[in-house]
């Protein structure tokens, strides 16, 4: 039996009430950011102003829909655009999930070779505290971590296996949420 579709209501959600009710009046949060808050939580981004409007718009049938028929019952229902899904930074948590399950799909099907030998193990690197504040500024730093943590796990498993040549494949994620949690994942 085929699961009967809900259309998700942003309007209802939190996160949404929260922006739209207090992200217009943040200009006073904004005018005074950089003297208070960027010491600690590094520069204004620009594509904040930009992430926040498009996940206001984003499922929200005013901002577009189109029109969709069931072709065995012929039942008819809305599907609200999502404009947040097109470049929103992972905001929107509806988008993020569908990206990140769509990301997980090419990455298994597409990416990886189905070989025997392949593990699914992981390793998490958390960048310490100390450390955070230049990522901040510089946010060029997280990708050079990164790299920098992948030939090291793959010097790790050489050394380990004793297998110098041994050819190894790391897929790196880097999330920067949380309370200012620097982290990369390794597959």
């Amino acid at each position: 039996m085929a699961g009967i579709y809900r259309p998700r209501r942003p309007e209802s959600s939190p996160l949404y009430q929260l922006l739209e009710g207090h992200y217009p009046a943040a200009a006073g949060f904004r005018a005074v950011y950089e003297e208070r808050f960027e010491s600690q939580y590094g520069f204004w981004r620009p594509v904040i102003e930009q992430v926040v409007y498009k996940f206001l718009d984003c499922g929200v049938l005013e901002q577009g829909f189109a029109r969709v028929q069931c072709s065995g019952c012929k039942a008819e229902f809305l599907v609200a655009f999502s404009p947040a899904a097109a470049g929103c930074r992972y905001f929107c948590p509806s988008c993020h999930a569908k990206r990140l399950a769509l990301w997980s799909i090419w990455l298994e099907e597409d990416l990886l070779e189905a070989v025997p030998h392949r593990s699914r193990g992981r390793g998490i690197f958390t960048l310490p505290k100390r450390l955070r504040a230049y990522c901040l500024r510089s946010r060029s730093l997280l990708g050079e971590l990164a790299r920098e943590a992948a030939h090291t796990t793959i010097r790790f498993v050489r050394a380990t296996l004793d297998e110098p040549e041994l050819s190894v494949g790391v897929v790196l994620s880097i999330q920067t949420h949380g309370s200012l949690v620097f982290t990369s994942t390794c597959w």
